[in-house]
């Protein structure tokens, strides 16, 4: 396993009150459902997917500044020092 911080943005840091989080993991999946097991009761539903163990799929995670969805998603090999980022989609101009 390895170490990795879970950065957090916008509406997460302001449910959880923290901007990061150090995990240890083999993959994305592994730092999100240790994520999720501590802190889903501080998320509401725009957050969490209809069964409540994911991120809703509109959430944005990336991995070293690239989204998770263009790689392996949840299943994507994490290595020393990466860094995770979860955010709330937004948009606006």
């Amino acid at each position: 396993m390895v170490k990795v911080d879970l950065n957090l943005l916008n509406i997460f840091v302001l449910k959880v009150k923290k901007n990061s989080i150090q995990y240890e993991g083999n993959t994305v999946g592994d730092i999100i459902t240790q994520f999720l097991k501590e802190h889903k009761d501080l998320l509401d539903d725009s957050i969490l997917s209809k069964n409540k163990k994911k991120l809703n799929p509109l959430m944005v995670i990336l991995l070293n500044g690239r989204n998770i969805t263009y790689m392996k998603n949840y299943k994507t090999k994490l290595k020393e020092e990466d860094q995770l980022y979860i955010s709330f989609p937004i948009s606006g101009g």
